[in-house]
């Protein structure tokens, strides 16, 4: 599924007619934009009186002029920062979405499957990369909880009971604790673990992100096939480049959301944006209150407009409408993981009702007097 960006559904349609943008307001900051604005206005109107019954109070427009220039400096700055915030977000996503569909298609092709145990392990470290993309999505949110509707089918029991009692020790996860890559202690290494567990002062209390628990939990599978000799050693080493590149994406993510644009600056911008409004009514044309109005309110509106817009992209993992769409993101490689599970990987394992058919096509096909498979034919001649 491709979003369409060339022709979007960001039309209003009334009276049977099919209206621009500029008649759109959900998705608009108008709403945002319109107090500040609606107090400027009224400002404006006031000191338009005064200076009509004082003109001596008035200032040149031309010192007006340097100023906007500066302001307008500062808010193309503002903005072009928050859009590229915006814009290296879709780049993370959509390097994120290839990285899963990647290693959807390298799991179920690479890995090999010896027993029922190894192909339901396969299945479900196929959810897991799924369940990990939809992580991600909670988490810029700050979204916390397996309660969300789209975890549902996808993590394994073991795997819930663990992040609900947040216990880091023991049997976590989906491979069992008899497989070679148990995370319980041997017994030779029981003091090493005992002193492991002696409280050294660096500790800190809290919990590991959702993401990062599911990439410990796609390691330690990637460790379980390489240990029981399930992947070739090339494909392995690939997988691991393929999940250290997830944790990647999530920290790139983590960068812009824990990256605001520099406090000083912010502060400056406002103090600069407000005191040109609040300037601009005593430069105007004093003669005509309805004009000094109307350009007012028209100039407030648009430097206004333009920070809130700069404030609105510079999040985009949000639920605005100006957020990437991220929901349709992990719906595609939900698509993906669809198309993984319901067909047979190259190396799969034929399942004991499969070969019962199999033998029965073949008893079949013998005494219904049709032509027998040539290895039966040759027992048979064997057998006279």
């Amino acid at each position: 599924m491709i979003i369409d960006t060339a022709n979007p559904s960001n039309v209003v349609s009334a009276f049977g007619l099919v209206w621009p943008d500029a008649l759109r307001l959900n998705g608009s900051v108008i709403r945002i934009a319109f107090p500040p604005v609606l107090f400027m206005t009224g400002y404006g109107v006031g000191i338009a009186f005064l200076i009509k019954a004082h003109p001596e109070y008035a200032i040149s427009l031309t010192v007006m002029s340097l100023i906007s220039l500066v302001l307008s400096l500062l808010l193309v700055f503002r903005t072009n920062s928050a859009y590229d915030r915006y814009w290296e977000g879709r780049k993370i996503w959509q390097d994120l979405k290839v990285s899963s569909r990647n290693l959807i298609r390298s799991i179920w092709v690479t890995v090999m499957e010896k027993s029922m145990d190894d192909c339901t392990l396969k299945r479900q470290s196929l959810k897991n990369i799924a369940a990990f993309v939809i992580s991600v999505k909670h988490y810029l949110r700050g979204e916390d909880g397996l309660e969300y509707a789209d975890y549902d089918g996808l993590l394994a029991p073991e795997f819930r009971l663990q992040f609900t009692s947040r216990s880091a020790v023991g049997n976590y996860g989906s491979i069992p604790a008899s497989g070679n890559n148990s995370p319980e202690p041997a017994p030779g290494n029981g003091l090493l673990y005992q002193a492991q567990q002696i409280p050294e002062g660096w500790e800190r209390s809290g919990e590991t992100s959702l993401p990062s628990q599911l990439l410990y939990e796609l390691q330690k599978f990637a460790e379980h096939i390489q240990d029981n000799h399930l992947i070739h050693v090339q494909y392995y080493a690939s997988l691991l480049t393929s999940i250290n590149s997830l944790a990647t994406l999530v920290g790139s993510c983590e960068r812009i959301l824990s990256t605001p644009i520099p406090l000083a600056y912010r502060i400056h911008l406002h103090h600069a944006l407000y005191l040109y409004l609040l300037v601009l009514p005593w430069a105007l044309d004093f003669k005509s209150v309805p004009k000094t109005v109307v350009i007012q309110f028209v100039v407030s509106f648009m430097m206004i407009g333009i920070d809130c817009i700069s404030r609105e992209i510079q999040n985009p993992f949000g639920y605005d409408a100006n957020d990437l769409p991220l929901d349709d993101y992990c719906e595609s490689i939900l698509i993906e993981l669809n198309f993984a599970l319901n067909n047979r990987a190259p190396k799969a394992i034929i399942v004991e009702e499969e070969e019962d058919t199999m033998q029965n096509s073949i008893v079949v096909t013998k005494v219904g007097g049709g032509p027998a498979p040539q290895g039966a034919m040759a027992t048979d001649s064997g057998g006279h």
